[in-house]
């Protein structure tokens, strides 16, 4: 049975009694067991300060799906003990769903008490999660592996993945994956169509909005060099991008659409996004016309992006065909 959610703060005492009775007179976190006497200290320097770990975690709570994608691509799924209730995990994912990994609330309203039933080494916040970290440090071993999105792509996913690998110990894994991501990176530069622009649409309940190049999904700009189709000074900047008419889309004329399905990666039902375009004002454009409109995995753009074994998939499909 799913433990039930609670709110952080109404926790904090029943934590520390949990806390006193599973480490004795220490109230603060339970360390990880040292594998060694002579083992120095792990000193994780995260988004938001320090954790200091005495050994490898060996039991982690993942409240991140994109760094649950790199526990898993750096081959520490058995690790985890504890993930979130998301309601539709991402297929990519999909192994977490087994019954050994408890649910541990959302990744916006964690139970406390089910994540110190599991007594964790470590756990791991980062984006949506991140608003947590400091209430869950109080109680946990915590590190933030959120990065800034607008800078370079690579730099991020490198900061994350080596901050959860030298937390697991497995840093020879996180330089193997990392070079997957750097040539993934380089061969989508390649043969990415710098000489056209894309308009990037998050279609949600029936309608869509517009992404430009500081949006979540800017890297088809910025880091590929296709060029938008809409620049950053017309359209609203923000997580869901700018709502755009089919009209507008029409007057654009993008050479090429990307498309993200929200309603289909958080499995909320509704129109799908390709029942949405299907319609005479988008029928005129260049993309739709050389069948230029790719729909992009919404799990992985929406969810999952900052994965290190995601990352190499997403930069595969931006450029796929082409």
């Amino acid at each position: 049975m799913n433990p039930i959610t609670r709110p952080l703060g109404a926790l904090s005492a029943g934590l520390l009694v949990l806390s006193l009775a599973a480490c004795g007179d220490d109230a603060g976190p339970a360390p990880a067991e040292s594998s060694s006497p002579d083992s120095a200290p792990i000193v994780l320097e995260h988004a938001q300060g320090e954790t200091t770990l005495e050994a490898p975690a060996q039991r982690v709570v993942v409240l991140d799906l994109g760094a649950l994608d790199t526990v898993a691509a750096l081959g520490a799924e058995d690790q985890v003990v504890g993930v979130p209730n998301t309601g539709v995990m991402p297929e990519p994912l999909s192994q977490f769903e087994d019954e050994q990994y408890t649910t541990v609330g959302s990744t916006l309203e964690p139970d406390l008490e089910a994540i110190a039933a599991l007594d964790p080494d470590l756990v791991i916040t980062g984006f949506r999660s991140a608003p947590l970290t400091e209430e869950l440090s109080s109680n946990f071993n915590t590190i933030d592996v959120t990065f800034d999105t607008t800078e370079s792509f690579y730099d991020g996913i490198e900061f994350s993945t080596n901050l959860i690998a030298e937390a697991l110990g497995a840093e020879d894994e996180a330089e193997e994956q990392l070079a997957e991501v750097a040539d993934a990176l380089e061969n989508a530069k390649a043969v990415a169509p710098t000489d056209q622009n894309a308009l990037i649409l998050l279609t949600s309940g029936g309608k869509a909005s517009a992404n430009g190049p500081s949006g979540r999904f800017g890297i088809i700009h910025t880091e590929l060099g296709i060029q938008p189709t809409i620049s950053d000074d017309e359209i609203e900047v923000n997580e869901h991008g700018d709502a755009i008419s089919f009209e507008a889309i029409a007057e654009a004329d993008p050479d090429i659409l990307y498309v993200i399905d929200r309603d289909a990666a958080i499995g909320q039902e509704g129109e799908a996004a390709e029942q949405v375009l299907d319609n005479e004002l988008v029928a005129t454009t260049t993309a739709w016309s050389n069948d230029n409109v790719i729909y992009l995995d919404g799990s992985r753009w929406y969810i999952m992006r900052h994965g290190v074994d995601n990352a190499v998939e997403m930069l595969n499909e931006a450029v796929e065909g082409f």
